[in-house]
């Protein structure tokens, strides 16, 4: 999304925001079983895979209520790794088309940060980012003890605030490394945390630098082509760096699939693309947010009541992975709206997580 949409479009939705709420914006609701199409999913029923028909029923009735979740755009239920429900509320076209997926991006960033490290484009978590590009450190020796891991676990320690800096990097005509570093050091690095956007870029940057080539693509190289992912896009800063935080496009079908390979510890067709040992760092509480939140991993929120993790992004964005339900779910919306819209999908992922037997 560029920078003028982004600006607008908020003011567009609550330009509409007297009428959204009063007239029908959805399409009618006709069930929710999948369609049958030949991009790699099993289609199977809810009952078949040990699922509550009326729950599931229920809750996809939630997503088609006029007066809530008003700006979703898609539900998907995979189970027992088969896709067995799935709607698109807005437009059935919406299965074909990529969108921004907010902050999941940083969960592909989180992944494939494992993936370097196998790779031994990164030393490990411990390593100091100031080790990789060292340039930007010479005049901040304040912030020549920020690892990767303080990255990956939103505790750098410096003071970068969504709200005023992200639309500042997204914009930056420099390098973005240097404008996250120029950001004053508040805290001693991996002491408190602090979610910002700024963290992931200084870890995408370092990946592409150590592998010679722009971060989408050793994405697309190392795991968007082996799960079959050929339709996205990524969007790069104005330095050449590929955004580590944002700005990822993909498909819902396509989201489930980078679920579903969390949900397998990496594996995908028989093929270890990421080490088990990995995921299951990346998605272990390492940190408390302190702010709502609850548990944080590796760019992962952490849902220990539930045994589950997920990877979120702003507007409604949703990969909730339930291991001990052999359990995905995919939920998109429109980012860049009014608060109001954005609705509580837990409902719907509480009703959806009952369901199973």
């Amino acid at each position: 999304m560029n920078t003028f949409t982004k600006a607008f479009l908020p003011l567009i939705f609550a330009a509409l925001s007297s009428c959204l709420k009063d007239k029908p914006v959805k399409t009618a609701y006709e069930g929710f079983q999948p369609v049958v199409r030949n991009d790699g999913w099993t289609i199977s029923r809810v009952y078949r895979e040990g699922m509550d028909s009326s729950l599931v029923d229920h809750a996809f009735r939630l997503l088609y209520n006029d007066k809530r979740y008003i700006m979703a755009r898609s539900l998907l239920v995979i189970r027992n790794g088969k896709l067995v429900a799935e709607a698109y509320p807005h437009d059935v076209n919406d299965i074909d088309r990529i969108a921004n997926v907010q902050s999941i991006t940083k969960s592909f960033t989180s992944i494939l940060t494992g993936m370097a490290i196998r790779q031994k484009l990164i030393d490990s978590v411990n390593q100091p980012l100031s080790s990789i590009y060292p340039e930007f450190f010479a005049s901040r020796p304040e912030k020549t003890g920020i690892t990767i891991k303080h990255a990956l676990t939103m505790t750098t320690g410096i003071d970068f605030e969504n709200g005023e800096h992200t639309e500042e990097l997204y914009a930056h005509e420099g390098n973005t490394v240097d404008f996250v570093l120029s950001r004053p050091q508040k805290y001693n690095p991996g002491v408190v945390f602090h979610y910002h956007d700024g963290a992931p870029q200084l870890v995408s940057a370092a990946i592409q630098k150590k592998a010679g080539m722009p971060f989408s693509e050793f994405g697309n190289t190392h795991l968007f082509k082996p799960l079959g992912i050929t339709d996205w896009k990524w969007e790069t800063a104005k330095d050449g760096n590929t955004f580590g935080a944002f700005s990822l496009f993909l498909k819902p079908r396509d989201l489930a699939r980078f679920g579903q390979l969390l949900l397998q510890e990496g594996n995908w067709n028989g093929t270890q693309l990421v080490d088990s040992a990995w995921i299951s760092e990346a998605v272990q509480a390492h940190v408390n947010s302190g702010e709502g939140g609850g548990p944080y991993g590796y760019y992962f929120w952490i849902y220990p009541a539930y045994n589950s993790y997920a990877a979120i992004g702003h507007g409604g964005q949703h990969i909730m992975v339930f291991p001990d339900k052999d359990l995905v779910l995919v939920y998109t919306a429109w980012g860049y709206t009014s608060g109001e819209y954005f609705d509580s999908f837990n409902e719907m992922a509480d009703l959806l997580y009952a369901s199973c037997h």
